[in-house]
């Protein structure tokens, strides 16, 4: 253990390290900025273990951004006790760290939306008043938001309306689905019971919440509930992928993207089976292969294409140039 990031970075020079946690609130030198050193110079999977709250979910996002794998939260109040009972996720977590792949690559920094207007000639607000009868849905876990950001930053303003089912504790979905904004030409926010699914939108299903869509005439709503009984994952990848393979066929467009384990697997098995075209993250540009690895095994994905040319194929899809 190191006590302040100076010795850290003595120790990364001196020793073989496997997975490092980090704090935000460190002496010598902010966590955030002693992260984006070391994802530049010396690229470690980093578990981010601080105590967020939601004044300062932005924090964990930014974290997420900069490279981490993953954010645990300390307890504020009954510090002992609460971390006895964060050991079994801690452990876990930083298990799965030890199996991702980090390079410097791994820092996709956030551009404004200004940096790359000059892509898309299109009139400021056009894309939100446009109904669509084609949906796209994106599942992923470890380093998908990264992986998503990397992919909205490069989106049509008129792309087809987007599901984002994102593994995330509810409190940071709504910081997260403010930074997707920022990074992109898209009206981007956490999804709504009862919304309507919009060309030029990004609707992020909220931590802990489950999320299915119906259709009326050619528009297409979510339906917000809560959490599944029987699932490991809530939000649910699989859950999605399943309801949007029966109410939208083959005006869907399914896509997995990095994680651990297997959720969205059977999801995007059924989708392609009942028209939608569907792909995969390769496993060179995948944080954690594991999703991307068991839709491709199970059949559920047409290819695999690496990140970078994901939103190119969400154009040639669309119809967009």
């Amino acid at each position: 253990m190191a006590p302040d990031p100076t010795k850290a970075l003595r120790y990364l020079k001196e020793q073989t390290i496997d997975v490092i946690t980090l704090d935000v609130e460190m002496p010598n030198m902010d966590g955030l900025e002693f992260l984006r050193y070391l994802m530049k110079f010396h690229p470690k999977p980093v578990l981010m273990i601080s105590s967020w709250t939601h004044t300062n979910s932005e924090l964990a996002v930014k974290a997420l951004a900069l490279g981490a794998i993953d954010c645990v939260g300390k307890p504020v109040i009954g510090f002992r006790e609460g971390m006895e009972k964060l050991k079994t996720e801690i452990i876990t977590k930083i298990r799965v760290a030890a199996q991702a792949h980090v390079s410097e690559n791994s820092l996709v920094p956030l551009p404004s939306r200004q940096a790359s207007e000059h892509a898309f000639p299109v009139s400021a607000g056009t894309g939100l008043e446009i109904t669509t009868d084609k949906v796209i849905v994106i599942g992923t876990s470890t380093g998908g938001t990264v992986a998503l950001t990397e992919i909205f930053k490069e989106l049509h303003p008129q792309v087809p309306g987007i599901i984002v089912i994102q593994h995330m504790s509810a409190m940071f979905t709504p910081s997260f689905a403010s930074s997707l904004q920022q990074a992109s030409h898209l009206r981007v926010h956490e999804a709504k019971d009862g919304e309507q699914i919009l060309a030029g939108q990004a609707l992020v299903v909220p931590g802990g919440k489950s999320l299915t869509i119906k259709k009326s005439g050619a528009k297409y709503h979510t339906i917000i509930a809560p959490p599944l009984k029987d699932s490991i994952y809530n939000p649910s990848i699989n859950h999605t992928f399943n309801s949007v393979a029966l109410v939208a066929g083959r005006n869907a467009m399914g896509i997995i993207l990095t994680g651990m384990g297997d959720d969205g697997a059977e999801g995007l098995r059924a989708m392609r089976e009942n028209g939608a075209y569907t792909i995969a993250q390769d496993e060179k540009t995948s944080v954690i292969y594991g999703m991307p690895q068991k839709a491709w095994e199970k059949g559920g994905a047409v290819k695999q294409i690496p990140l970078e040319r994901i939103s190119s194929e969400i154009h040639l899809w669309a119809g967009l140039k």
